[in-house]
């Protein structure tokens, strides 16, 4: 035996006893329990997490769990590549809590893929400093603010914000909130029973120059004021209706309508007309809307009304809208399910309305 195979002899054996340990280190880690797997994938940079996926078909949708997430954006040439790898990873994961989010990039000329949405029944802690520089989407879903300082920082430091969706969110022990955003096109607020605050609620007061689209849809557990907004197009009051707070609901709704000064199209549903409505005395119900808010004066020219079911009440809230809307062109008002069987009375009701004195000659009524 040559002095060469000698030599190549200790390197095979050594080479198979590595191969051996890896193999056996493979398996114990294989072995490991789910979430210590998790953890440990966690402690990688997301791309390497990802790769483990190609090891054994155990860890193929494990990086999909994973709690910690961090994309650090990469040479100009490879932009494209880094995009679609962010937004593909954010796809194909899965629910579960997200612990840590990192996103490091120059946004450049991709500041309309830059979007925050945080859905989680707990309350939010705020760092002290906050301000999304390029962030243009903002969604809240069940998050509970408590701090009054840090939400404010939060909806201030957003100067770049376009859509805004606040969907059941409470607002604890703070008074008032202010969310000034210059640039805000569209916000939607949705308020639910079981996400009320104490009985007094929280003014959230809004101001955005830009903002053109407004939509609201509760039970008016906190109060809304718009202001500052003279690009105000469209808003929707979707408002639901209880006996035991009918007054503080109808107050709220006509604080959030003052705010209207400049909108061309207001919708609202059956609830949030009969609000218009407090007095058992029909005859000095027109007075509910004095002063009139100043969008019925200068700007109004569409009201819907949804889900009509032709009693008194809602005919003398009606004509209230009719009354004081002086630029008024058209009321749409559209038939409950049920109301709409009864042709009948579907016929009287409208012989009512066309005989409603209007502040508008241009006004035409829509019954359907």
């Amino acid at each position: 035996m040559d002095e060469s195979g000698l030599t190549q002899q200790p390197k095979k054996q050594k080479l198979n006893e590595e191969r051996d340990v890896v193999d056996r280190n493979i398996k114990c880690l294989r072995n490991l329990p789910e979430e210590i797997l998790r953890y440990i994938l966690s402690l990688l940079p997301t791309k390497d997490a990802i790769r483990t996926s190609v090891l054994c078909k155990r860890w193929e949708y494990l990086w999909t769990s994973i709690p910690n997430l961090n994309f650090s954006g990469l040479k100009p040439d490879k932009r494209k590549q880094f995009m679609n790898f962010v937004e593909r990873v954010l796809l194909l994961r899965d629910s579960s809590d997200i612990k840590t989010f990192t996103l490091s990039c120059d946004v450049l000329r991709d500041a309309s893929h830059v979007k925050l949405e945080l859905a989680m029944p707990c309350i939010l802690k705020l760092p002290p400093t906050i301000c999304f520089t390029n962030l243009k989407t903002l969604n809240f879903s069940y998050v509970t603010f408590t701090k009054e300082h840090s939400t404010e920082k939060l909806f201030s430091g957003l100067p770049v914000l376009e859509k805004l969706e606040l969907e059941n969110c409470k607002w604890v022990n703070l008074k008032v909130v202010n969310i000034s955003a210059p640039k805000l096109l569209s916000i939607r607020i949705v308020e639910d029973w079981e996400n009320q605050n104490d009985e007094n609620g929280c003014q959230v007061m809004i101001s955005g120059v830009s903002l053109n689209y407004f939509r609201y849809c509760g039970e008016f557990y906190n109060e809304y004021h718009v202001h500052n907004s003279p690009s105000l197009v469209e808003a929707s009051v979707l408002a639901s209706w209880y006996n035991e707070r009918k007054r503080q609901i109808a107050h709220r709704m006509y604080m959030l309508l003052t705010g209207f000064s400049g909108v061309k199209e207001l919708t609202l549903v059956f609830c949030a007309v009969e609000g218009i409505s407090l007095s058992s005395d029909y005859e000095r119900n027109d007075r509910i809307l004095d002063p009139v808010p100043p969008c019925f004066l200068s700007q109004l020219n569409c009201i819907k009304v949804y889900d009509y079911e032709g009693d008194e009440e809602e005919l003398s809230a009606v004509k209230i809208l009719l009354k004081n809307a002086v630029v008024l062109e058209e009321l749409v008002i559209s038939c409950s399910h049920h109301f709409a069987k009864d042709l009948e009375k579907q016929k009287k009701v409208h012989e009512q309305l066309l005989k409603l004195p209007r502040g508008s000659k241009h006004c035409e009524l829509v019954f359907y």
